[in-house]
């Protein structure tokens, strides 16, 4: 088998381009709807993610897991929400071992404030695809993520 033979199997069959291919198209939409906040879907997702945490606040080992992330990944990806004075990290009031992350007085705000322009673009994409695709996709999308050891959003 060729360079040839191996790209026409791998375009007619890669999982993993089509996910990705998909992720970025709807990431596009999402981040076009949020650009009026100044912030990315990436981030609205990542502080959801944490607003959803006990007391408001993810230990960083269990929000890695959820976002399927590595910690390095994380760290950086929180860099400019805490520089934007959007989240703080310190450690947790139980085990001072475990980093954890929770969303400052502005960081709720502006999620709060996100909510309109992310279901603009929630309900465009819905559109786009039909309720049915929407919904397969949905639950296909956890249970793949699920036994990739994600914890399904």
């Amino acid at each position: 088998m060729d360079h040839l033979d191996a790209a026409r199997v791998m375009a007619a069959e890669c999982l993993c381009f089509r996910a990705r291919r998909t992720a970025r198209a709807i990431t596009r939409a999402y981040d076009e709807a949020l650009r009026p906040t100044g912030l990315q879907a990436t981030q609205v997702t990542l502080m959801s993610t944490i607003a959803l945490g006990k007391d408001g606040a993810q230990p960083m080992g269990q929000l890695a897991d959820i976002l399927a992330l590595e910690i390095s990944t994380l760290t950086r990806n929180l860099r400019a929400l805490e520089s934007g004075g959007l989240v703080v990290t310190g450690r947790s009031e139980t085990d001072r071992r475990v980093c954890v992350v929770r969303l400052t007085g502005a960081g709720k705000a502006r999620l709060a404030g996100a909510l309109p322009y992310w279901q603009r673009a929630h309900d465009e994409v819905i559109r786009a695809m039909g309720a049915d695709t929407a919904a397969t996709l949905h639950a296909a999308l956890d249970a793949a993520a699920l036994r990739g050891n994600a914890r399904p959003g």
